[in-house]
């Protein structure tokens, strides 16, 4: 495994940082504790852990920072009461034009192994918070299958739709209904760097004569385990897997998320030092240069 050096971080000025929001206290790990990548991949942590906080408070604190504490927390009893412990990953998405907050849960079945793992189970499990609109028109060879909660869903147990994901591509279902989403691809970035950097600069959003490939592989990522470059509908993206805390932090504040969650990393930073983490960002060229649109965390519970 790849261990990133620490980055350094952006000097936050003022007053002492912010607490956290959330009033639930932060779980712990314990002696039976799995961890997992965003793609559902087991790693074994790279301090100590036993003790010390699990990655499931900066989901829980990002709800209580969108005022939804209480929701988001029901949700997460929900998907634990129906699938157990350890097998889910959660993300974070922030829109920098407009700030707002999104979550989204990945449930994971490569082998399609799992029964309890299918669009009308989940629709069960997640109906006390929102309500799955999405129908198989057959058995469908998905690996994964990820459900998209906003603001307004999660405080109103609104309609949601699935997305889908069979052999490096993914669609939105809703209803019965499909959308073409994205097409994505996985890299070492320490044997295949020239695929990286071909598949960045092949973006039409990327214009290799006015702007440069530090936006989009920032030098605090490239030591991560692994590289994805995805090409959507309206933009591109690219995700690196398993950076540190530093590194997370990092991100955090250089892509103006909340000071409480990015604090978050650094005053509980012994507490968080066992955690790998995995981060995105997409990116468009909104006023003629490259530039991140929307950015994302991902842990697992």
């Amino acid at each position: 495994m790849t261990v990133a050096a620490r980055p350094s971080l952006p000097t936050v000025q003022g007053s002492a940082p912010p607490a956290p929001r959330a009033r639930t206290s932060f779980e712990r790990v314990g002696p039976e504790d799995q961890f997992h990548d965003y793609v559902l991949g087991a790693y074994t942590p790279v301090a100590p852990a036993e003790g010390k906080l699990r990655s499931l408070a900066l989901l829980v604190e990002s709800f209580a920072l969108a005022g939804l504490e209480e929701e988001g927390l029901r949700l997460v009893r929900c998907v634990r009461e129906g699938l157990g412990a350890f097998r889910t990953v959660w993300g974070v998405k922030r829109v920098h034009a407009t700030e707002a907050m999104a979550w989204e849960l990945y449930f994971y079945d490569w082998e399609r192994a799992h029964a309890d793992v299918s669009l009308p189970r989940l629709r069960e499990i997640l109906a006390p918070s929102v309500d799955v609109d999405a129908r198989e028109p057959f058995p469908l060879p998905w690996h994964m299958v990820s459900i998209e909660v906003s603001s307004e869903a999660l405080a109103q147990r609104g309609r949601v739709a699935a997305h889908v994901y069979i052999d490096m591509r993914s669609y939105e279902l809703s209803g019965d209904k499909f959308t073409f989403e994205n097409v994505y691809t996985f890299h070492d970035p320490r044997t295949e760097v020239d695929m990286i950097l071909h598949r960045l600069r092949s973006s039409v959003h990327f214009d290799p004569d006015r702007d440069g490939l530090a936006t989009l592989m920032p030098p605090p990522l490239r030591r991560c385990g692994k590289m994805c470059v995805a090409n959507k509908r309206a933009s591109d993206a690219v995700y690196f897997s398993r950076i540190r805390t530093p590194a997370l932090t990092w991100f955090l504040r250089t892509h103006g998320w909340p000071e409480a969650l990015a604090s978050l990393t650094t005053t509980q930073a012994a507490a968080l030092d066992h955690l790998l983490w995995d981060v995105g960002l997409d990116f468009d060229r909104a006023g003629g240069v490259v530039s991140p649109r929307k950015t994302g965390i991902y842990g697992s519970f």
